[in-house]
């Protein structure tokens, strides 16, 4: 991994996809195969290799430069990459952090953003550590364990994030603990929804319907 990011950073590359909400904590594959893109992974290769991936509503609305892009996306760092014969890249992603993301013009086929890390509170105590403990067994029920975290030192939020990737959720519910900046909250859905999936009958498991409010 590189050095830790700055907390502003400015024209950041921005990979906009619908209805993708990457947690931080975890890892995903992409293919790179449009033109732009192709343009931005070689791009990258000379800088830190990170950018922002951008999770957008597909019936949302456009600007000139493309989909509207949201407030809120993750940091990534590129992890490994694989370039193929016919120029198409395999990528691997490690999910740094969310950001406030604000769109620059780029001079480039591809959209940039200046980018703010988003900073959680470490939240202590005894009801947090009481959520830590349910969070670590479900992910222990969910997961192989096999984490990019270390979970008796990640935050509480981290934690949530990792169990929420591992979820069947819906769009809806997925966008709305991602867009959730207060991590005990974040830790209550992830929890919830967890367990409700356990106990779904249905042949596919996703937790579907309206989202329950945890404010």
């Amino acid at each position: 991994m590189q050095s830790s990011p700055s907390p502003v950073m400015a024209a950041v590359p921005v990979f906009p996809l619908p209805d993708y909400h990457l947690f931080p904590g975890t890892v995903a594959p992409l293919h790179i195969f449009e033109t732009r893109y192709r343009q931005m992974i070689q791009d990258m290769m000379d800088g830190p290799g990170r950018l922002v991936m951008a999770p957008y509503r597909p019936d949302g609305p456009r600007v000139e430069s493309g989909p509207s892009l949201p407030e809120v996306g993750t940091l990534t760092e590129i992890l490994q990459t694989e370039e193929l014969p016919d120029g198409r890249w395999l990528i691997l992603l490690l999910a740094l952090a969310r950001v406030e993301m604000a769109e620059v013009p780029s001079g480039r086929l591809y959209r940039r953003v200046d980018a703010t890390l988003l900073s959680e509170p470490d939240v202590r105590g005894e009801a947090a550590t009481a959520l830590r403990e349910r969070l670590i067994a479900a992910l222990h029920e969910r997961t192989s364990g096999d984490w990019d975290i270390a979970p008796e030192q990640a935050a509480l939020g981290r934690l949530a994030d990792v169990l929420l990737h591992a979820l069947p959720l819906d769009p809806v519910r997925r966008e709305r603990a991602y867009t959730e900046r207060d991590p005990v909250a974040r830790a209550a859905m992830a929890l919830a929804w967890h367990d409700l999936a356990v106990s779904l009958d249905d042949e596919d498991g996703s937790v579907s319907g309206p989202a329950a409010d945890f404010s």
